[in-house]
């Protein structure tokens, strides 16, 4: 039985990340034999690592790690391992028993282990640049250095990702792992090897995405981005894959309707949608103050300032509706006038968005209020502090990662393409909850559509 992505996500929650990786001892000054077989703790690291599905991986592996000082590690590993494989993981992981010393087995038991050496190991934590390249398993979990995941914050430790559609279609063995592009499985889910929606798999004679039309009949094939193909058929002469990028370009920059479905540029999903329009990805957001004051289309959706429905939230206060406020604020008085909106009780952007104050996304992702509780800048989410009492800290934190005003934590198109871990958690790109949506989220992010 596979789970859903999202009743796996709550199947996950609900287990309370309840794990711990350091579980089974290593002799020491000629000590007995660790146990026989598995702790749970560390069958659970390697169910972690047998995952395949990223966004779960990611969580298996928070947990084993959040628990590491639980008051029973054991337990926890045991129940979290448990909801794992019932929901369709590592049915083939077991544990073990204790080994030399006596006790009982566990399921799928292993031998007793070896008398320890006495050697230079320092016992503990294997979370510092030192302890993670000394070529000990100092925190006894079976996982050494590197291919322990505690270290995998560390910069010695990390390496290049292979997961999103750039790094997925740069003829580039981008991780080391021996596959390249779409024979790797971290590019298995990118819309550049399972879908159309692009230049290549558009003009590569095959129907990807199994609607039974191939290339031009798709119509997925027929959008503003698109450069091979043009009104249901490929384009004649077919332009060479070297032309594509500046023909892209054009089309989604040129202020024309390409396509014919009464939408522009980047404002035509063709192009905002597409990672190949490189113009299209992380434009600047138009939702604050500033920018809804600035007199451009900063997002290019085709509306300015007022005119653009996110200018007219709970926590702006340089537009009455659609039309600019009069008399208009001064900038020195943005900040009081938000919070004062953002506290009254008063639904202001009504009817259609049915939230209010801190509820507000406008008011809880805004940098300049401050009555919400929400992380909301860069110094919060970059403090190594839960400020909101959300169980998160900094970019772990819906708040930060999923706020378009935060610059600290691996969001956008190219941060989230660039094959490394640019907010420091020990995930980069597409393997990282910041460049992907939320398992219930519509939002597309086509780095990693």
């Amino acid at each position: 039985m596979k789970l859903s992505s999202t009743v796996r996500f709550g199947l996950f929650i609900a287990l309370g990340f309840g794990a711990a990786m350091a579980c089974r001892a290593e002799g020491s000054s000629g000590g007995g034999g660790a146990g026989g077989g598995q702790s749970n703790c560390v069958a659970l690291q390697d169910c972690c690592a047998s995952i395949n599905d990223a966004p779960i991986q990611q969580q298996c592996f928070e947990a084993a790690t959040t628990n590491q000082s639980g008051a029973n590690p054991e337990g926890d590993c045991a129940a979290s391992l448990a909801g794992f494989q019932q929901g369709g993981f590592c049915s083939n992981i077991g544990t073990g028993g204790t080994g030399a010393g006596g006790g009982t087995g566990g399921i799928g038991g292993g031998t007793g282990g070896t008398p320890g050496d006495g050697g230079p190991c320092v016992q503990g934590p294997e979370n510092t640049a030192a302890a993670c390249s000394d070529g000990c398993d100092n925190d006894s979990n079976s996982h050494t250095d590197c291919d322990d995941f505690s270290c995998s914050k560390i910069p010695a430790c990390q390496k290049p990702s292979e997961s999103s559609n750039v790094a997925c279609s740069d003829g580039i063995d981008n991780d080391g792992n021996s596959f390249t592009d779409c024979d790797d499985n971290a590019c298995k889910d990118r819309i550049i090897c399972k879908g159309e929606q692009n230049n290549a798999t558009c003009s590569d004679g095959k129907d990807n995405d199994g609607d039974g039309k191939t290339d031009c009949d798709d119509t997925a094939c027929n959008n503003e981005g698109i450069v091979v193909c043009k009104g249901g058929v490929a384009v004649s002469p077919l332009p060479a894959k070297s032309e594509w990028p500046g023909l892209v370009k054009t089309a989604c920059t040129n202020k024309a309707d390409d396509d014919g479905d009464g939408k522009i540029d980047c404002i035509d999903f063709g192009c905002r949608d597409n990672f190949e329009a490189i113009d299209c990805m992380d434009l600047p957001p138009e939702g604050d103050n500033a920018s809804c004051s600035d007199g451009k289309d900063n997002d290019q959706d085709g509306f300015t300032d007022c005119a653009d429905n996110r200018c007219q939230g709970e926590s702006i206060v340089v537009c009455n509706g659609n039309v600019p406020a009069s008399p208009m604020p001064s900038q020195s008085q943005w900040g009081a006038l938000s919070d004062a909106r953002c506290s009254n009780k008063i639904n202001e952007d009504g009817p259609t968005n049915t939230f209010t104050d801190c509820d507000d996304l406008s008011c809880s992702q805004n940098p300049l209020v401050t009555v919400c509780p929400q992380e909301n800048t860069d110094a919060l989410c970059s403090d190594g502090k839960d400020n909101d009492n959300s169980g998160k800290a900094d970019c772990d934190d819906y708040s930060c990662s999923k706020n378009p005003y935060i610059t600290v934590c691996e969001t956008g198109f190219a941060k989230c393409s660039d094959t490394k871990d640019n907010d420091g958690n020990g995930f980069s790109d597409c393997n990282d909850f910041s460049c992907t949506p939320a398992p219930t989220s519509k939002v597309i992010l086509p780095a990693c559509l």
